[in-house]
């Protein structure tokens, strides 16, 4: 910044002495001794003195104005000064405000991080705590056990009737299930013990299948999956008598629905291990999926919590979908951690041991666990009517989401709506419904003799996208559809079987996943180099 100097007006000041020394000489002559005559006589003149004294006013006026500029070139200085030390305070009370609302952040930050802290600390003491306490229940109840298991195993030997052999089969797995539980509940790695257990099986496994006439292993190292699966579902179901293991058959896939479950089972052969950890993994993801399936927020009458179990590469696939929210990003790589439950709500406390448990587990098996999202897309579906004089009507029906992506039909106007109707002036022949983006079609030509037909999307039962109600009179037809939510989550399991574990080029595989120790020399070589660069 350049500074502004308000100078001292010299030359008027000059100017002015000099002209009164000249005029008082001239106008008195006792004062003159010193000066020049010459010069008096010319200030005598009148002329003369008017030009001088015009000089010095043109000199005074010189500096009144240069004294002036002078003066507003300080004064917006000045003004620019003060403008910038409102600018200062200005920004130095925001920043005060900012520092005040920042601190309030970490506050409330340090308040959080404290809660949680203490959270994950108490969860930890109640988690060990509960470890300590299934350690001394199976350290003391070992003898118990081992004698009501050898009195239910007595029971089994004898002659008794299919009712109590039954439920005494049924007391002898869940005695052996309990004690299952409490041993991982006790160990400090489930993955590695399930995966030692495996591989002991696995060794058995393999005596078994070389050498058929050796004798029998002391207990069976491999178990159907879909037993399993069956055993699992029944504990949840209240029909029990149409979910039993009697009812598996070779041949045909095991299907089960009600309102709230739809099972599917294929027969995809025999899993290694103890066949209770299976058991535990599909108990737990049911039980994931029940909890939101049960809450009236995400109830669904038209979607339901779905088991499938296919065979996939030599791996059963357990497919468990449930109906409800959807798992966002920022949870992807929590769900699995000890202690993170996504169903901490007012009211609730989930307690994060369920997908751990079930990631731990399948860890061991050398298996894999995955999700996907579900949600509801936007589609343009034609819906096709053949009328019984052979009238041909079609229906181009568009779907929208609201502002909870939950579908709607956009109607004629455009305004969005939960259905739509129309009617026909007869009785229909059949009636197709297809999507235009997978271009699908599902023909219905059979109607109930009531009158009043039902029909859901046939691709996925668990979680039909739309649904159409057929309402037929004597000389008209009403037609009504409606697009249905399927959001929900579907997780994937993969799980190795017996005869795939067989196979050398498994063991390969796996082997391959690994990097060759040449190919690790390489990699650090190539680290160090730039490290040194």
């Amino acid at each position: 910044m350049t500074r502004t100097i308000l100078q001292f007006p010299w030359f008027s000041v000059l100017a002015s002495v000099g002209f009164i020394l000249l005029l008082v000489p001239a106008t008195t002559p006792g004062v003159a001794w010193y000066i020049d005559d010459s010069l008096l006589v010319w200030m005598r003149d009148y002329e003369h003195r008017l030009l001088v004294l015009s000089l010095v006013i043109l000199v005074l006026v010189f500096d009144f104005m240069r004294f002036r500029r002078a003066g507003r070139d300080y004064d917006a200085k000045i003004k620019t000064l003060n403008e910038q030390v409102d600018e200062l305070f200005k920004s130095k009370s925001a920043l005060q405000n900012k520092a005040h609302k920042y601190s309030g952040h970490a506050d409330k930050l340090k308040l959080f991080i404290s809660d949680r802290l203490l959270e994950y600390i108490e969860y930890d003491e109640k988690f060990l705590h509960f470890k300590s306490i299934a350690s001394e229940v199976r350290h003391n109840g070992v003898i118990c056990y081992d004698q009501v298991r050898s009195l239910l195993k007595t029971a089994l030997d004898q002659d008794l009737p299919g009712e109590d052999r039954q439920r005494y089969q049924e007391a002898l797995d869940s005695m052996v299930y309990l004690w299952d539980l409490l041993d991982l509940s006790t160990t400090d790695n489930i993955a590695i013990y399930v995966a030692n257990k495996l591989y002991e099986c696995e060794e058995l496994y393999y005596h078994q299948v070389l050498d058929a006439d050796s004798q029998a292993p002391p207990f069976p190292p491999a178990f159907s999956a879909r037993r399993a699966a069956v055993r699992a579902v029944r504990g949840f179901v209240e029909e029990g008598d149409r979910v039993s293991t009697e009812l598996l058959s070779e041949s045909e896939p095991f299907c089960y629905e009600d309102d709230q479950f739809l099972v599917q089972l294929n027969d995809v052969g025999e899993l290694l291990g103890n066949e209770n950890y299976v058991l535990l993994i599909v108990e737990n993801m049911i039980n994931n999926g029940l909890y939101y399936t049960g809450q009236k927020q995400y109830r669904n009458r038209y979607a339901k919590l779905s088991l499938r179990m296919t065979e996939d590469s030599g791996n059963a696939v357990f497919r468990i979908y449930n109906p409800g929210p959807v798992i966002g990003e920022d949870a992807h790589d929590k769900i699995y951690q000890l202690g993170y439950s996504t169903k901490r709500t007012r009211g609730n406390q989930g307690k994060g041991l369920g997908l751990y448990f079930v990631k731990q587990m399948v860890n061991g098996y050398e298996g894999s666990i995955d999700f996907h999202n579900v949600c509801n897309q936007e589609e343009t579906y034609v819906v096709r009517i053949e009328c019984e004089s052979g009238v041909v009507v079609n229906q181009i029906i568009e779907t929208v989401m609201n502002d909870k992506g939950k579908p709607l039909c956009r109607s004629e106007a455009g305004e969005p709506e939960k259905g739509l109707k129309f009617c026909l002036a007869e009785r229909i022949k059949s009636l197709e419904v297809s999507r235009q983006a997978a271009k699908e079609t599902h023909v219905f030509s059979e109607f109930e003799s009531s009158g009043k037909t039902r029909i859901l999307d046939p691709l996925y039962a668990e979680r039909p996208a739309w649904c159409v109600d057929v309402v037929e009179r004597l000389s008209s037809t009403e037609i009504s559809f409606k697009p249905l939510d399927v959001m929900g989550v579907e997780f994937s399991i993969r799980i190795p079987t017996a005869e795939s574990r067989l196979d050398p080029e498994y063991h390969e595989a796996s082997q391959q996943a690994l990097a060759e120790p040449e190919a690790l020399n390489e990699q650090v070589k190539a680290v160090s180099a730039l490290i040194e660069e």
